[in-house]
């Protein structure tokens, strides 16, 4: 089997070329950083919208549940999407 990027031989079994990615490996350490960069980024992401949203409308119990939730699910978000970026960075 042939790599459509480089045009080297590379083994039937491979999932990627060995040729184009080198021998980096992904370390754990590497990952939960990104994750954790990730989930962070998220996390300051929701809170904006979150403040925005105390303020105008107050702590209406519709609201606060809107607002308590919202930087949940960004962190929650931006964590997946750190950890999948740090990971697809080594590819």
């Amino acid at each position: 089997m042939q790599c459509a990027k480089c045009g080297l031989e590379v083994p039937a079994d491979a999932i990627y070329c060995p040729h184009c990615t080198g021998e980096r490996k992904t370390t754990d350490r590497d990952v939960i950083r990104g994750g954790i960069k990730g989930g962070l980024i998220g996390l300051l992401i929701g809170l904006l919208p979150a403040l925005v949203l105390l303020y105008i409308y107050g702590a209406e119990r519709g609201i606060k549940a809107i607002a308590f939730i919202t930087p949940f699910i960004t962190f929650t978000t931006g964590l997946i999407i750190g950890l999948v970026k740090a990971k697809r960075d080594w590819k």
